[in-house]
Formats: structure tokens, sequence, C-alpha cells
């Protein structure tokens, strides 16, 4: 089976490194699409179990459980054990989901309140007192193993590996379009010219829509947005790295010292590429800062990172055929800026897909995916 991947991104490149992992397939990776300029090369990189959207929760449950079980992953990820706390403002289905951590993550998950979370019990002079000034008795899940990766350091690492490879061809050139005739395999345009293809995989994040418009099929369920946070100095007490469902704010210790700080923005269906920072939303993110930790002294942004993304309803990363009555050509994009946590048994489980329609592989269970989970 010959396979073409269009996009190198963290989804792209883990996807072709999952199919390269299966006999009998062929993959091509084009690579060609804003390497630097992608969300790959921005994101964050929190890894953690916890989410308030079932499918997206299995996905990061087993990508930390397999990131946990392998040196090498950790080795390519950078990854570092920080711990999360995670604020739900939905309360609903929370018991399940803690059971859930319980079983893949044992250890790792509890329960508690978000004064619990945020205490410092050894703050001293003019800035003790609390430091969260939200609801004290509001739910949090504090995850011991949560930490961070670098995602473009892995993705770097997965493409070196990939190259080393005799089954496949990584080539910096973008995919142009894709035709599906009627009957036969997928043809697509490149500035290599014409080829076929048992399946084509769009992986090119918010190049994607694009894409499809020029192979003339519907993009209107994919939508690009700006993912925007900066990076700003504190003195004195800094919060772990957290997220709060209520007001949207995010942050986490940044390398280096400082807090990497942000809010969800309202920049939509944007083009790729690197749009110029909008002050609102680091105002927004510093107002809702402020608010919540009375402890926390900011200064002014040492920098501030703008990328976009793709997003789909829901925002799971996940493989999605196009046009759906018809085999040959899929997306794998739509996680959002939030894809790193999933990207380890998102990639697996669409390999699975592609390569054997009939496989019932659940998400979380990427352990029957030979090499998945221990290298």
């Amino acid at each position: 089976m010959r396979i073409c991947v269009a996009g190198a991104g963290l989804a792209g490149s883990l996807l072709a490194w999952r199919l390269a992992e299966r006999p009998g397939i062929r993959v091509d990776l084009l690579a060609g699409y804003g390497r630097g300029m992608d969300a790959t090369s921005v994101s964050g990189g929190a890894v953690r179990g916890y989410d308030a959207l079932a499918r997206q929760r299995e996905l990061a449950i087993a990508s930390l459980a397999e990131l946990l079980a392998s040196p090498v992953l950790r080795r390519w990820g950078g990854y570092q054990q920080t711990g999360f706390v995670y604020l739900p403002g939905d309360h609903g289905g929370l018991a399940d989901a803690m059971a859930q951590l319980a079983r893949h993550l044992p250890g790792s998950a509890m329960l508690t309140t978000a004064g619990a979370a945020f205490a410092d019990d050894v703050a001293t002079g003019p800035d003790a007192g609390p430091a969260w000034s939200g609801r004290e008795d509001a739910p949090a899940v504090v995850e011991r193993l949560a930490g961070s990766i670098v995602p473009g350091r892995l993705r770097d690492a997965v493409l070196a590996d990939l190259a080393g490879r005799d089954d496949v061809t990584v080539d910096d050139a973008p995919l142009d379009a894709v035709r599906l005739p009627e009957a036969g395999p997928a043809r697509v345009t490149s500035p290599a010219g014409v080829r076929e293809y048992d399946r084509v995989v769009l992986a090119a994040g918010a190049w994607t829509p694009s894409l499809l418009r020029a192979s003339g099929l519907p993009a209107r369920e994919y939508r690009t947005k700006i993912i925007s946070y900066s990076v700003c100095p504190v003195s004195g007490w800094c919060p772990p790295p957290f997220a709060d469902d209520a007001t949207g704010l995010y942050g986490k210790p940044a390398a280096g010292g400082g807090l990497v700080l942000g809010v969800p923005t309202a920049g939509w269906d944007v083009p790729p590429g690197q749009p110029p920072a909008d002050p609102r939303w680091q105002e927004r993110a510093r107002e809702l800062a402020a608010a919540l930790f009375p402890r926390l002294r900011l200064g002014p942004a040492r920098t501030t990172v703008t990328a976009v993304d793709c997003y789909c309803d829901p925002p799971v990363l996940s493989l999605r055929p196009v046009p759906v009555d018809r085999p040959g050509l899929y997306t794998f994009t739509g996680g959002s800026g939030g894809a790193a946590k999933t990207a380890l048994a998102a990639s697996a489980r669409a390999a699975a897909e592609l390569a054997d329609p009939g496989d019932n592989i659940g998400p979380a269970d990427t352990s029957r995916i030979p090499g998945a989970v221990r290298r």
C-alpha cells in the first residue's frame, strides 16, 4: 500500500512514523508547509491526561502513558515532569474521569480544591496571603505525572528517524492538489509531478482548508484560528502549570524563568503563517491572571508568540475521510493548539485505521500497535 502524508508538523510526522512501522506500506511525506511558522513550532507542549472532552481525554491519557513508558520518546521530546492543575468548568462526569485516570495513570491524579491546589504554606512577608482568589472550593484536578515536551524537537527527531528508512521518502515539496477519480488511486500534484496513492492524508494544520479548496473539495468544517501567548518575567511567587476552563486562562513556568500566559483568541478564519500579535489577548490574559492570582507579580512581556492552527468540531486530532462517502482522501488535523498532548495516541489510531479500516482499535489501546509503547 502506498500512502502520501502532506504536512510535517507533529501530527503528520508522527502519522508517517506510525505507518512506516507497518509492513507492506510505502510512505511519502511531503513536508513543505510552513516549517518554522506552524503551530508545532510555537506549541507550549503541555502533556497531561485530564480533559473535559471524553474523546480528547482518552487520547491524552494514552499519549501520556506511552510517553512515560518510552525512554526514547521522552528523550526525543525533551519531556520534563512539571505537574499540572486543571480547573474544570463543567463538573459533569468528573468522577468517571478520575476513575479513568486512576486506571491508566495510577498514582498521578487527585481531585482537590482550587484553594488547596495553589496553596503555598511557606509564603512570608508583604506578598504572603492566598495565592488564589477564585472560588476556594472549586474542584481542581492535580496531575503529578503531567509535564511538557518540545513538540518541534519531537517532530525533528521523528523526521530524522524516518530519513533512515527504506520505505519512506521525506520531500520538502508541498502538495498542490489531490484528485479523486471515480475509480482507482488518488492523484497527487506536487512540484515533483503527478503521483498515484492508495491513501492520501492532509495533515497540514492551518494549510488544510486551502488544500481542500484547491482540490475542489468542501472545507466548511475546517476553520483556522490564531493562537497567541506571551512570556512574562515574574517577581516572586509563580503558579504551577494550569488551565482554567471558566476563563480560558492558561499558563506554565517558562524555560529560563518567567511565565507563559495566554487565553483563547477570537481570531478565526485567518491565513496560515504567523499573524501579527494583537495586544488585546495579552491584556486579557494579564487582567485574568491578576484577578485570579493576587500574589503574582508580572513584568512587561518579554515576547509574544503567534501562530495559526486548524480547528474542527469536536476539536479532536483524528482521521476524517473527505468526502465522507468515498475512500482515498483523509485529513488528520482539527485538534487545535492543544494537540501536543494527544498526538502520540491519535497518530497510532489513525495509522491503524489507514492500514486496516476494519480494525476497531480504541484510542486508549495503543498496546496493540507493534512498537507503540516501549522504545
